[in-house]
Formats: C-alpha cells, structure tokens, sequence
C-alpha cells in the first residue's frame, strides 16, 4: 500500500491543530482514497489564544484523524538518552526546536520511513493538492520558497560545508542556483539525509550543529534581532540546505509564481507594501499562493484573526462547528 506520512510538533490537541490534520487528510483521500495517510505528532501542550473547547477537538482528532501517533517530549528525551546517551532536557528545555530534527531522525532509524512531509498547523491548502501530493508519493523533496527571505534557510551553511565539504557547496549551488530560501514549515523531506547520522558518534555531530539558546532575555521577555533571526532559523536551514544538497533525487522547487511564502509586512516587488493595516490584516498576498503559510511570531496571542477565520468557514463547512 502507498503511503504518505506527516509529522511535525504542534501545539496542542485544539481546534487549529484539527483543522489542519482533517484538511490535508482530506484532499489527500479524496485524490487517492487507498492511499495510507500516517501522522506521526509531538504535543507541545502550549495554548495560544482562546481557541473554545479543546476537549470537544482532541475528542474530533482521536475520532476522526486516522493513523495517528501521538508523542511528548519525555518521549524523545528518553530515546535519545536510550540510544545515544545523551541528556538532552537541558538543551531541548532551552531550544526546543531541536525536537523537529529528532522526529525526523526517529522516523528513519526507527520507523525505517523513506519520506515525510513536514506541515505545520497555520497552513491553509488553497488549491486541490493534485500536483504536490503525486510529489510526496513519488518521494521527490518539494520546496516552497520565502521569495521574500532567501536567508531564512541559510544560518548552517558555513557548518555543513565544513563537516561534508566544498562538494557540498557546489551540490548546492547546481541545485538552487537562484539561492531560493525554503521554508520548513511545509517541505517534502528525503529522510535519506540522516543516513549518516544513525551511529552515536554521527548522531552527535548533528546535535553539535546548533546553538542552544532561549529567545528570551535576562528579564525573561521575547527579543528580536538578529541573533533572534539565527535562533529561529536553524532547523529550517538543516532542512533546507540538507534536503537539497543530500538526496538522490534532485528536488522540487515548487514554482515560486504558484507557491509562495510572504510575511505581512516589508516591500515586494509585485504586491507592493505589505501591512497588518490594510486589508486582511496585510495576508492578502499570501493568499494568492496554492500553500499559505502564516508564519510569525505569536508571542502567546494566538494566529491572526485572518487565519481564524478561514479556520471557522473550512470547519463549518464541514460541519464541525
């Protein structure tokens, strides 16, 4: 049987983490109905804005999201510290991001899984996902740039020089010559790329990569910045830069003209000024895209009033709400 496997960390059993799994559910099946969707989620248990009932929407999930396997953190503590020796609650518990490069590295060593898709739960699917799920079922790594940001993927490309060589610049170079930045919160991934981390000695090469610190200051407050953008930014760019240099297959770059990711704010060249005060709350560009992904800080407020209510119409529609 074909499969199609999702993973990520969301942030809890909710109403937004519903939507998601039920929408990409939905339009894979209704393409291919005999095809496996397999979700594999870590569960941050982090609420974000008042989003009602969430026992009424992790019920929806258990009953109506099929194939699903659930995880915690703990989860993941021990099976690093079970298999690799490693105490990881300290460095985790300071950049928890490290958990997305751990699940993919748990799905191929444990799992022996080929290929998943990484999706985040702010996404909306715009068009009937034909083009890009025959990607994810022929294990092709599918790109969707941030035509806006092409450094938001580039933080770990002196490190990953210096540990695979300059064979990997140029492997780089040949295969996104126009130097796109791809975001990680929707990429099809070839989980080939950890092949050569498997043993405890390459293992901990990976976690040696990145740099465990907080995004909050000495008072205990969020900052922004510059060093702000590399903390955010490092699993995107192991994503990014491995699942481009490492697989046998050379990937998809989805056409940026179709498949975009945009900020509500900044200049583009096309759409002109974005801004949160000017209709849609400046996401209105975005969603031109076949994939809109509503990237940004939510600093405990919850997604946009834009994303929410696109979330309420798809679960009305379906009769969810």
């Amino acid at each position: 049987m074909k499969e199609i496997i999702i993973s990520n960390l969301m942030r809890a059993k909710n109403k937004q983490s519903f939507f998601a799994l039920h929408q990409i559910q939905s339009k894979i099946q209704n393409l291919y109905p005999d095809v496996r969707v397999e979700f594999h989620i870590l569960w941050d248990n982090i609420e974000e804005g008042n989003l009602g009932d969430n026992e009424k929407w992790s019920s929806l999930i258990d009953s109506e999201i099929k194939n699903l396997y659930s995880y915690d953190k703990v989860f993941f503590n021990n099976y690093v510290e079970e298999y690799y020796g490693v105490d990881l609650v300290e460095k985790a518990t300071t950049w928890k991001a490290i958990y997305y490069v751990l699940m993919a590295q748990y799905l191929r060593r444990v799992h022996l899984k080929h290929y998943y898709l990484i999706y985040d739960d702010d996404i909306v699917i715009n068009d009937n996902f034909q083009h890009i799920t025959d990607l994810l079922l022929e294990g092709t790594p599918v790109m969707l740039t941030e035509p806006m940001n092409s450094n938001c993927d580039k933080v770990l490309f002196q490190k990953l020089v210096a540990l695979f060589g300059e064979n990997f610049y140029h492997a780089y170079i040949a295969r996104n010559p126009k130097g796109f930045g791809f975001n990680a919160g929707f990429q099809g991934i070839d989980l080939s790329i950890y092949d050569e981390f498997l043993s405890v000695d390459r293992f901990k090469m990976i976690l040696d990569l990145f740099e465990y610190k907080s995004v909050l200051d000495s008072e205990g407050k969020e900052f922004f910045g510059p060093e702000r953008f590399v903390i955010d930014t490092q699993q995107q760019s192991f994503f990014g830069l491995m699942n481009t240099v490492l697989p046998k297959n050379e990937p998809h770059i989805l056409n940026p003209e179709e498949y975009f990711v945009l900020p509500n704010f900044g200049m583009h060249p096309k759409y002109g000024e974005l801004s949160e005060i000017k209709e849609l709350g400046g996401w209105g560009p975005s969603l031109e895209s076949k994939i809109t992904h509503f990237i940004g800080h939510t600093q405990g407020k919850g997604k946009p009033k834009e994303f929410l209510d696109i979330v309420d119409e798809y679960l009305k529609i379906n009769n969810f709400l």
